[in-house]
């Protein structure tokens, strides 16, 4: 009965893994270049029982956020700022720590001390590694392989000029993993730069993707997964009440 027992159970444990990270998905469903970062890692483990040469090995599944880069919906905007980022690139940012890391979030925006930001104030990195500053109140286009030009308005022959490019790299050929605040880095590898794959990657200006998480899908996923936890439920209950009927007949005899 125990290895019934312990079975079940451990496929409880997997059901409750895939169910935190589905209720994460569907709180994301709006935000603005959210990626799906979710795999389910297989372990086993031994489990001795006490006073006797009895073993078991048994199966879990681990939690790993490995994102899936699976393009999210375009949306056009009126933001000249705004990007999409094509294929499977992502665009370098500073975390909070001030480490490069990885986003698909394209809303961008000038802050207060003019440096190039997106919707989660992250500071956007430059194909040098610096920050990109530029002028409050130029009119701004970002070229398809995102270099940044800007031209003063007040001027009667406005010439464009280059402020910076943004940090661009392919990661079709790598694995990357969320981190704590949901930016992405390299499975494996501290936070940083890498070598990225050999496909260039483009943007589109005036548009954003839009969360890959598809609502349908996750309810449901997220009901079968309530209906098997529910049927293991019952599966751990009915093999206790077998295990007690076994030992009371053990206990007549």
């Amino acid at each position: 009965m125990d290895k019934g027992i312990y079975t079940a159970l451990g496929s409880i444990k997997a059901d409750r893994v895939k169910q935190g990270n589905s209720i994460h998905d569907v709180a994301n469903v709006s935000t603005i270049g959210f990626k799906k970062a979710f795999e389910a890692s297989v372990s086993t483990f031994r489990v001795d029982v006490p006073g006797t040469m009895t073993s078991r090995y048994f199966r879990t599944a681990d939690y790993l956020g490995k994102v899936n880069l699976e393009p999210g919906t375009r949306i056009s905007t009126d933001n000249d700022l705004d990007i999409f980022i094509e294929g499977k690139g992502v665009m370098g940012v500073f975390s909070a720590s001030g480490e490069l890391a990885f986003t698909r979030r394209g809303d961008l925006r000038i802050d207060s001390e003019g440096r190039l930001i997106n919707g989660e104030n992250k500071i956007i990195s430059s194909e040098d590694g610096g920050e990109i500053s530029l002028e409050p109140g130029y009119l701004y286009k970002i070229s398809n392989t995102g270099v940044i030009y800007g031209s003063n308005p007040e001027e009667e022959v406005a010439e464009d000029i280059e402020f910076g490019r943004i940090l661009l790299r392919d990661a079709s050929n790598v694995s990357l993993v969320k981190m704590a605040d949901g930016l992405f880095k390299v499975e494996g590898e501290p936070p940083g730069d890498f070598t990225g794959g050999e496909n260039q990657i483009f943007v589109t200006d005036r548009a954003l993707e839009g969360s890959s998480v598809k609502t349908f899908d996750i309810l449901a996923q997220m009901i079968e997964l309530e209906r098997s936890y529910e049927m293991k439920i019952n599966i751990v209950k009915t093999l206790s009440e077998l295990g007690e009927s076994s030992n009371s007949l053990m206990r007549v005899t």
